[in-house]
């Protein structure tokens, strides 16, 4: 087994967020402490010269990045079920699954789909971001993505709704530090500052 802690998917946990049940079932965090906070403190620091706006002659660019990360991740754009293909992707469902399977739930085809589309939005998040990450970002995406949207009840407010969110999105991050790891770092500590440790 690896040795940073693996955010936890179960089925129930899914199902009950699904259902609309507010049961709060914490998950550990993707990365150990000392990972987040080095991660936070790069995060926090961006170079004085580095801009986070996009430029319009730069648009293009970014949906061509886009594109080229989805043919190198080999993500269907048909609705399909998402199959981990590449090896990133094999690693990450292995260790996530192992966590599951180690917890006494039991690993499906939907977790493994479920957490490869969450990996992906946050890379593709990353990429129409120019590759700036923080807890803006995160709010934001979280905030908009149709992913969350499915999983957590709209009524549900305040803490009740971060409760919810935090364990799909702690699936989200860990998924995004083998998918797109140049951004992983980000989005660990943009998590560690929305939903804490």
């Amino acid at each position: 087994m690896n040795a940073r802690t693996r955010p936890l998917l179960l089925s129930a946990i899914l199902t009950a967020v699904l259902l609309a049940t507010t049961a709060c079932i914490p998950l550990p965090s993707p990365l150990p402490p000392d990972a987040a906070a080095s991660a936070s403190d790069a995060a926090q620091s961006p170079a004085p010269e580095e801009s986070t706006t996009v430029e319009p002659d730069d648009v293009g660019d970014v949906f061509a990045e886009r594109e080229e990360y989805f043919r190198e991740q080999q993500l269907p754009m048909d609705g399909s079920p998402l199959v981990a293909v590449t090896p990133a992707q094999k690693e990450f469902i292995a260790e996530q699954r192992a966590y599951v399977e180690q917890q006494g739930s039991t690993w499906t085809s939907a977790d493994e789909n479920l957490a490869l589309a969450l990996a992906g939005d946050a890379c593709e998040t990353a990429i129409l971001n120019r590759h700036q990450v923080d807890a803006t970002t995160l709010n934001t995406h979280v905030a908009t993505s149709p992913l969350f949207a499915q999983l957590v009840p709209s009524d549900l407010q305040g803490a009740a709704r971060m409760q919810a969110e935090k364990p799909i999105a702690s699936v989200m991050v860990f998924g995004a530090t083998f998918m797109c790891p140049e951004d992983g770092d980000a989005w660990v500590a943009a998590y560690r500052e929305v939903y804490g440790g």
